[in-house]
């Protein structure tokens, strides 16, 4: 129930015995890819004492800033304090890449400090009215320019774009410094594929380098309401796109019954049973909804996050 405290919230737990509730945990979350979830979770965790989760978000693609958040993150979010609270977790912390969306010279510096400012703001918010604690929202800027992390970034050899080469760096300086040794990130689907940018090339270029005990979890890709790219990243909203947010007012009801209509219900059935799991994720944390429609329930989320 909201706001109520367990022993687990306070108290570390044996090692051996997170380990194995996490196993069990990522086997049955409908919002992660259970296969490369589970053959990413390294046995050293149950030698680290009270470890930290860590998971980034991007501001763009090669092509296009964000626009706005996309309900969709509340899967990370949601999923990071539910691992928090179930195995005894001490922080999250929520990496905005401000500085790695400048390495594309098609964007202008101005206006992503403008976007990295705006979507901490936002973070904020959210989980001010989501009341969540040891929550932290950190960007790229605010220690890229240490000598600690100079010294990581020229350790993390790859022949991928400087974007993998800091996203390697990241993971690295978040285990460091902030015992971050769960990384929670997002795939377009369970096999290796060509289709699409995700996470998982940031994670195998890491464990070329660093061979440190990091366990990495992987998020279903986010949705969109848009038959031709029914799958995108959880936390970035292009220009175009047709796609549920975290905006004040957002017509729920409205956009699912459109795109229904454009597409029928067949074709946008992943999205809404994606909708419905981050709904569930939500609810197991903050008490039932009632037995309202899934519209409607997704439309108070929203109202509640973005007050």
């Amino acid at each position: 129930m909201e706001g109520e405290k367990t022993k687990r919230d306070y108290e570390p737990m044996n090692g051996r015995e997170r380990l194995i509730l996490f196993r069990k945990m990522v086997q049955n979350e409908p919002l992660l890819e259970v296969k490369p979830s589970i053959e990413g979770i390294d046995q050293r965790l149950q030698e680290i004492e009270r470890p930290s989760i860590y998971y980034g978000t991007g501001l763009c693609t090669p092509t296009d800033l964000s626009q706005e958040l996309p309900f969709d993150i509340l899967s990370m979010i949601l999923l990071a304090e539910k691992l928090k609270k179930s195995l005894g977790l001490d922080q999250i912390y929520h990496h905005l890449a401000d500085t790695h969306a400048k390495s594309n010279p098609q964007f202008n510096p101005q206006e992503i400090d403008s976007l990295a400012n705006k979507t901490k703001e936002a973070l904020l918010r959210i989980t001010k009215n989501l009341e969540l604690t040891g929550f932290n929202v950190i960007l790229s800027s605010e220690f890229d320019n240490t000598q600690k992390y100079k010294q990581l970034l020229e350790k993390a050899e790859t022949n991928e774009h400087e974007y993998v080469k800091r996203e390697i760096t990241d993971i690295e300086w978040y285990r460091q410094e902030k015992k971050a040794y769960i990384k929670l990130g997002w795939i377009i689907q369970a096999t290796e594929t060509n289709l699409g940018f995700d996470e998982r090339i940031f994670d195998r270029e890491y464990r070329k380098v660093f061979d440190s005990g990091v366990s990495f979890l992987y998020l279903k890709a986010g949705r969109t309401l848009d038959k031709s790219r029914p799958k995108a990243s959880p936390y970035i909203h292009i220009p175009g796109e047709q796609r549920i947010l975290l905006v004040k007012g957002e017509g729920v009801k409205e956009k699912l019954a459109n795109a229904e209509k454009e597409f029928g219900e067949k074709n946008l059935g992943g999205a809404r049973k994606y909708l419905i799991s981050i709904v569930r994720e939500y609810e197991n944390l903050y008490g039932p909804l009632g037995t309202i429609p899934i519209e409607d329930k997704i439309s108070a989320i929203i109202e509640r996050v973005c007050s």
